[in-house]
Protein backbone atom coordinates (compact mmCIF):
# COMPACT_ATOMS: atom_id res chain seq x y z
CA UNK A 1 0.00 0.00 0.00
CA UNK A 2 1.52 3.30 -1.16
CA UNK A 3 0.60 6.11 1.19
CA UNK A 4 1.80 9.79 0.17
CA UNK A 5 0.11 11.07 3.39
CA UNK A 6 2.66 12.60 5.55
CA UNK A 7 2.74 11.07 9.33
CA UNK A 8 2.23 13.72 11.87
CA UNK A 9 5.51 15.04 13.60
CA UNK A 10 6.21 13.95 16.70
CA UNK A 11 8.68 16.58 18.22
CA UNK A 12 10.62 15.02 21.12
CA UNK A 13 11.80 17.41 23.72
CA UNK A 14 13.90 15.57 26.35
CA UNK A 15 17.07 16.26 28.52
CA UNK A 16 18.57 12.61 27.71
CA UNK A 17 20.50 12.20 24.53
CA UNK A 18 19.99 8.71 25.14
CA UNK A 19 16.66 8.62 25.84
CA UNK A 20 15.97 10.94 22.78
CA UNK A 21 17.84 8.77 20.47
CA UNK A 22 15.88 5.75 21.62
CA UNK A 23 12.79 7.60 21.62
CA UNK A 24 13.34 8.50 17.81
CA UNK A 25 14.00 5.07 16.68
CA UNK A 26 11.69 3.41 18.12
CA UNK A 27 8.59 5.69 17.24
CA UNK A 28 10.33 5.66 13.73
CA UNK A 29 9.70 2.33 13.63
CA UNK A 30 6.26 2.75 14.76
CA UNK A 31 5.82 5.08 11.60
CA UNK A 32 5.91 8.34 12.57
CA UNK A 33 8.00 11.76 11.37
CA UNK A 34 9.84 12.53 14.87
CA UNK A 35 12.17 15.72 15.09
CA UNK A 36 14.53 15.75 18.34
CA UNK A 37 14.47 19.36 19.92
CA UNK A 38 15.32 21.07 23.77
CA UNK A 39 13.68 23.44 25.62
CA UNK A 40 15.49 26.60 23.59
CA UNK A 41 14.92 25.36 20.57
CA UNK A 42 11.36 23.88 20.95
CA UNK A 43 8.87 26.88 20.18
CA UNK A 44 10.45 26.87 16.84
CA UNK A 45 10.10 23.69 16.07
CA UNK A 46 6.57 23.85 16.73
CA UNK A 47 6.10 27.43 14.66
CA UNK A 48 8.21 25.80 11.96
CA UNK A 49 6.16 22.52 11.89
CA UNK A 50 3.70 22.12 8.56
CA UNK A 51 3.07 18.98 9.92
CA UNK A 52 1.81 19.08 13.45
CA UNK A 53 1.23 15.91 15.42
CA UNK A 54 2.41 15.95 19.31
CA UNK A 55 5.10 16.98 21.70
CA UNK A 56 6.47 14.42 23.94
CA UNK A 57 7.95 16.16 26.88
CA UNK A 58 10.13 14.91 29.56
CA UNK A 59 9.61 16.32 33.24
CA UNK A 60 13.11 17.76 33.59
CA UNK A 61 12.78 20.07 30.41
CA UNK A 62 9.07 21.01 31.23
CA UNK A 63 10.04 21.86 34.66
CA UNK A 64 12.54 24.33 33.44
CA UNK A 65 9.93 25.44 30.77
CA UNK A 66 6.87 26.23 32.98
CA UNK A 67 7.89 29.82 34.24
CA UNK A 68 4.23 31.00 33.69
CA UNK A 69 5.16 31.71 30.42
CA UNK A 70 6.26 29.29 28.17
CA UNK A 71 3.49 27.02 29.47
CA UNK A 72 0.71 29.40 27.61
CA UNK A 73 2.75 29.35 24.48
CA UNK A 74 2.79 25.97 24.65
CA UNK A 75 -1.17 26.23 24.41
CA UNK A 76 -1.13 28.96 22.04
CA UNK A 77 0.37 26.18 19.39
CA UNK A 78 -2.71 24.06 19.89
CA UNK A 79 -1.00 20.33 19.45
CA UNK A 80 -1.66 17.84 22.23
CA UNK A 81 1.54 17.04 24.57
CA UNK A 82 2.52 13.76 25.97
CA UNK A 83 4.52 14.38 29.34
CA UNK A 84 6.77 11.76 30.62
CA UNK A 85 7.06 11.71 34.25
CA UNK A 86 9.22 9.60 36.74
CA UNK A 87 6.21 9.35 39.49
CA UNK A 88 2.90 9.80 38.60
CA UNK A 89 1.03 11.44 41.37
CA UNK A 90 -2.58 13.24 41.31
CA UNK A 91 -0.48 16.31 41.73
CA UNK A 92 1.47 16.05 38.82
CA UNK A 93 -1.52 15.30 36.49
CA UNK A 94 -3.64 18.09 37.64
CA UNK A 95 -0.52 20.36 37.62
CA UNK A 96 0.10 19.06 34.23
CA UNK A 97 -3.51 19.54 33.09
CA UNK A 98 -3.77 22.80 34.21
CA UNK A 99 -1.07 23.97 31.64
CA UNK A 100 -2.31 21.98 28.45
CA UNK A 101 -0.78 18.68 28.86
CA UNK A 102 -2.97 16.40 27.33
CA UNK A 103 -1.35 12.82 28.80
CA UNK A 104 1.01 11.39 31.46
CA UNK A 105 2.97 8.38 31.01
CA UNK A 106 5.60 7.17 33.70
CA UNK A 107 8.70 5.67 33.23
CA UNK A 108 9.76 3.34 32.63
CA UNK A 109 7.84 3.36 29.55
CA UNK A 110 6.88 -0.23 29.51
CA UNK A 111 4.88 -1.88 26.63
CA UNK A 112 2.68 0.29 24.26
CA UNK A 113 2.05 2.85 27.19
CA UNK A 114 4.05 6.03 25.04
CA UNK A 115 2.52 4.89 21.87
CA UNK A 116 -0.68 4.83 23.07
CA UNK A 117 -0.80 8.08 24.71
CA UNK A 118 0.68 9.53 21.31
CA UNK A 119 -2.25 8.02 19.31
CA UNK A 120 -4.49 9.46 22.01
CA UNK A 121 -3.46 12.17 21.97
CA UNK A 122 -3.29 12.91 17.81
CA UNK A 123 -6.99 12.19 18.10
CA UNK A 124 -7.56 15.00 20.57
CA UNK A 125 -6.54 17.25 17.50
CA UNK A 126 -8.19 20.82 17.48
CA UNK A 127 -8.14 20.64 13.48
CA UNK A 128 -10.40 17.55 13.70
CA UNK A 129 -6.83 15.28 14.13
CA UNK A 130 -4.56 14.71 11.51
CA UNK A 131 -4.77 13.12 7.86
CA UNK A 132 -2.84 10.16 8.94
CA UNK A 133 -2.30 7.62 11.43
CA UNK A 134 0.28 5.17 11.52
CA UNK A 135 -0.92 2.13 11.74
Amino acid sequence: ESDLVEAPTILIAVGDGVLADSLRFSLGLEGFEVKLCDEHSLLGAMAANEAPGCLVLDQDVFARMVDGKADRRLAAFGIPVVLMVGHKTERVVASAEKVGVTSVVEKPLLGGVLFDAIRTALTKMPSGGPAHLPS
